[in-house]
């Protein structure tokens, strides 16, 4: 019997460390252009130049996103941020299935874009949604937003933080710990997101699956089982 309760504790402990402790996954610049668009130039046609994308995630939420550049501090206005919280890393196709858009930087370039540009701030994005396109210079015909017709505003206050006058800071971060009663953004079993400037001159994406805390239980509530067959194997027989 000490020997089971000593498998519980660690057990526990073990429940509490994967359900606790956060997860910070790092997404590589493997994007060139939107992924089924095209253009003739390289990655990096100017600013921003992005290295890589952390996304830190705990208990099944989203904390924040980090977009690391790599070089240089120059951030090109606006900017988007696009956000699946349920995506299934089985499909290859609903990685864009967007759940939410933020829209940052205001309207500058809008003649440079097809659609209707957002004003700042964290939407939900609708079923049907439309992109809005870049229709000059740059990467002429790629997504670069989410139109203003396909969103429903969430919060207008809400937005990146990043200081352009520190010539150390390179990174553009996305808060959204204090969303859901301080928990975050939640996340139903995998999450992709994707960053573009206006001018889609360097972009990113990526996801993940991610543990559901419920998932861990059950796992735990196993290994218990295992666990107590074996002790009662184990007892000696009268």
């Amino acid at each position: 019997m000490k020997k089971l309760y000593i498998a519980a504790s660690l057990i526990s402990i073990f429940l509490y460390a994967a359900n606790a402790s956060a997860t910070v996954y790092t997404f590589s610049d493997d994007w060139i252009n939107w992924p089924g668009y095209s253009s003739s130039l390289k990655d990096e046609n100017g600013t921003p130049k992005v290295d890589h994308m952390n996304v830190t995630v705990e208990n099944g939420y989203m904390q924040s996103v980090d977009i690391v550049m790599h070089d240089n501090v120059h951030r090109q206005a606006y900017d988007s941020l696009f956000i699946n919280t349920n995506w299934d890393s089985k499909s290859t196709t609903s990685w864009e299935e967007w759940d939410y858009f933020i829209h940052d930087g205001g309207n500058a370039h809008t003649s440079n874009t097809s659609g209707t540009v957002a004003d700042d701030g964290f939407y939900s994005v609708t079923a049907d949604y439309d992109y809005t396109f870049v229709i000059n210079r740059n990467r002429v015909g790629n997504p670069n937003g989410i139109d203003l017709g396909s969103l429903l505003l969430e919060d207008d206050s809400f937005g990146a933080s990043h200081d352009n006058g520190d010539p150390n800071d390179f990174i553009i971060n996305y808060d959204f710990s204090e969303m859901n009663g301080n928990q975050g953004l939640a996340i139903d079993g995998g999450f992709f997101v994707a960053y573009a400037p206006w001018c889609d001159n360097d972009i990113i994406g990526g996801g993940a699956p991610v543990p559901e805390p419920a998932t861990m239980l059950l796992f735990g509530t196993g290994l218990l089982g295992l666990v107590g067959m074996h002790q009662r194997k184990k007892k000696p027989q009268a």
